[in-house]
């Protein structure tokens, strides 16, 4: 066979392969949501460019049983086993390094995705060169896959808005990113529980403009007590980020001295190893000290309300008599 329709043979069958988008889903204790999850998989549009690592923590013989059922069907998904459960920015660092995408994106297997989510957020990079991350508003519901009636609505990149994700979190549980800012921005602090990806977006925000999508992406399944926000430990972590960029107004004054027992303000860790933390607050003397009277506020209002909760448990509820 000649070179040169060897090349257009077999040529564009490896172009074809070759995944544009790779998504990590990380699994741990998923039984329930594994079902919804491959079916809405299922519907997702440009498979051809897509790839999908489950990122399976301590998996469980049911949900292995479930997972083998669909794999016959989905030959762009590969199963990752970690034998051990670990935290789930460490698993998120672990898909980025498996990852042959030039875009990247999660999809937590308790949310569900529209169809053509990930191809809209690949568009918009596409269409986008110079943003780094694309991202959109989303149902926030606390039933399964049941839209609801609550929506995000996160503003509209541009230079006025810009402060706003640097302070604030803006980006969703379905954010895309392009593989190529890690050298540049970093992984996702693997200390953290709960807001590894609020200090992604700063760090991101830094550096690299942002785009929005202009449709919904999907559905947050929010206030359930397997949901690591449910930990307890969010509050505590805000406190690192007011202090690693001075955004102190997201401070709680009661809650610093655990927070900098607990973890380190001038380090992060990836891949298991501690780095250096190398950005500087971008924000003026005026916005600081505006921080701290806010957290001071808030700081006190805080304290206001445990105190009331444990007036109303001791006076209030009575606990039942044996």
């Amino acid at each position: 066979m000649p070179v040169w329709l060897w090349y257009i043979y077999f040529g564009k069958k490896i172009v074809n392969m070759v995944k544009t988008i790779s998504v990590l889903t990380s699994l741990y204790n998923c039984e329930n949501f594994l079902q919804g999850y491959f079916h809405a998989l299922a519907k997702i549009e440009g498979k051809e460019q897509i790839e999908v690592l489950l990122l399976h923590n301590a998996p469980q013989e049911k949900e292995l049983a479930i997972i083998a059922e669909h794999l016959s069907t989905l030959d762009f998904v590969r199963h990752i086993i970690i034998p051990e459960r670990e935290t789930v920015y460490r698993t998120w660092n672990r898909g980025i390094q498996l990852s042959e995408g030039e875009y990247i994106t999660v999809w937590n297997v308790d949310d569900v995705r529209f169809p053509d989510s990930i191809i809209q957020q690949a568009e918009a990079l596409d269409k986008n060169p110079e943003a780094a991350i694309a991202y959109g508003d989303i149902w926030v519901s606390r039933q399964y896959g049941i839209c609801g009636t609550k929506k995000t609505n996160s503003p509209t990149y541009n230079d006025r808005t810009r402060i706003k994700f640097l302070s604030e979190y803006h980006i969703s549980c379905f954010q895309m990113w392009r593989k190529s800012i890690h050298p540049i921005v970093g992984y996702y602090d693997e200390q953290f529980r709960c807001i590894a990806d609020f200090d992604f977006q700063i760090r991101a925000a830094l550096q690299f403009p942002f785009v929005k999508i202009n449709e919904i992406l999907g559905i947050y399944l929010e206030n359930q007590p397997h949901k690591l926000s449910a930990n307890g430990l969010q509050p505590i972590e805000y406190n690192i980020i007011a202090l690693r960029y001075a955004n102190y107004f997201l401070m709680n004054f009661f809650l610093l001295p655990e927070a900098k027992k607990k973890y380190q303000q001038s380090r992060m860790l990836i891949f298991g190893e501690w780095k250096d933390f190398p950005e500087k607050s971008p924000f003026n003397w005026f916005y600081k000290m505006r921080g701290i009277v806010l957290a001071s506020f808030n700081s006190a209002y805080w304290l206001c309300k445990q105190l009331a909760k444990k007036i109303v448990f001791k006076f209030f509820i009575k606990s039942p008599q044996c």
